[in-house]
């Protein structure tokens, strides 16, 4: 076994593999005629291949005779390990068009946002229309999934891309989701009357954030650095859900991306507003470049464009 570093030369073999197929088509059919009807080749094509077979491995395989072509002893030897090449290269091809990841396993990576609400909802879906699908969901920040997702540890990666930016060599991205930007409010901190916020709103106002980390913090710190806005915040932590609990603390407001967060559902009581002025944040289905994927994959892709 050579292992890398070490110096290594490629094998060359005096055989391949439409020599090795023209062999074991004229073995197994008794003819140059009807060996090339079988493998789509003329007879002069087989019958060279043949003699250059026999020079290069300076063997004969097979006696020439009125009723066609019969093996030598030495061709009759060489002819089960032919035939295992030729096996083993189709069972090669068959690899090459399947995904790394068993059918019936999903490996995907996200973030905090999107693992909260619309992610769990898009498994439950897609578990529930196949039966025995397991699911293995990766969570960290953008540059770790994508990290993960070059060296084969997941097969999807849901990300947060700004604009023009391109995922790493060998990696492809679509984008799928366009999430309007929110911001929370402890609960005595309702601006009546308002549906949204402007931008403005938050200059003299104490801020729970992301961490620098966070490719959401990065997006709302450009977006407000385009109107002179600094995003200075009081607070920083590390998850969507302590950015609530701090929120309904009453250390302050927080822009988050309202994917993350169902009305509905349980957990500290905060106020919501919509962020007016700032662009939505845009997360992408990010893959391997020229790599099947897993059916399932495929249909995840379908309910989480479908919302």
């Amino acid at each position: 076994m050579v292992t890398r570093g070490e110096p290594w030369s490629p094998p060359e073999p005096r055989a391949d593999a439409a020599t090795l197929q023209a062999f074991v088509a004229v073995a197994r059919l008794g003819t140059v005629g009807r060996a090339a009807e079988a493998i789509g080749r003329t007879q002069p094509s087989v019958s060279a291949r043949i003699a250059a077979l026999e020079a290069a491995w300076d063997t004969r395989l097979f006696r020439r005779g009125a009723r066609g072509m019969a093996l030598t002893p030495e061709g009759a030897r060489l002819l089960p390990s032919a035939e295992a090449v030729l096996a083993a290269l189709e069972e090669l091809d068959r690899e090459a068009g399947l995904p790394v990841s068993r059918p019936d396993l999903l490996r995907i990576g996200a973030g905090d946002a999107l693992g909260r609400v619309l992610l769990p909802a898009a498994l439950r879906k897609l578990a529930d229309e196949r039966e025995g699908l397991e699911v293995r969901v990766l969570e960290g920040p953008g540059p770790r999934l994508l990290e993960a997702l070059g060296t084969g540890e997941i097969d999807v990666a849901l990300v947060v891309l700004a604009a023009g930016e391109m995922p790493a060599e060998g990696l492809r991205a679509t984008s799928f989701l366009d999430s309007p930007v929110d911001v929370l409010l402890p609960p005595g901190r309702r601006p009546r009357g308002r549906l949204a916020v402007s931008p403005g709103f938050l200059k003299n106002e104490a801020l729970v954030a992301l961490q620098p980390d966070s490719a959401f913090r990065r997006h709302v710190e450009a977006a407000l650095a385009s109107r002179r806005i600094p995003l200075r915040p009081s607070v920083e932590v590390g998850n969507l859900s302590l950015v609530r609990r701090f929120v309904s603390a009453g250390f302050g407001v927080a822009p988050v991306p309202a994917v993350a967060f169902d009305p509905g559902a349980p957990g500290p009581e905060v106020a919501r507003r919509r962020l007016s002025g700032v662009p939505p944040v845009r997360y992408h289905w990010a893959v391997r470049a020229g790599v099947p994927l897993p059916e399932a994959a495929g249909r995840l892709f379908e309910i989480l464009r479908a919302g």
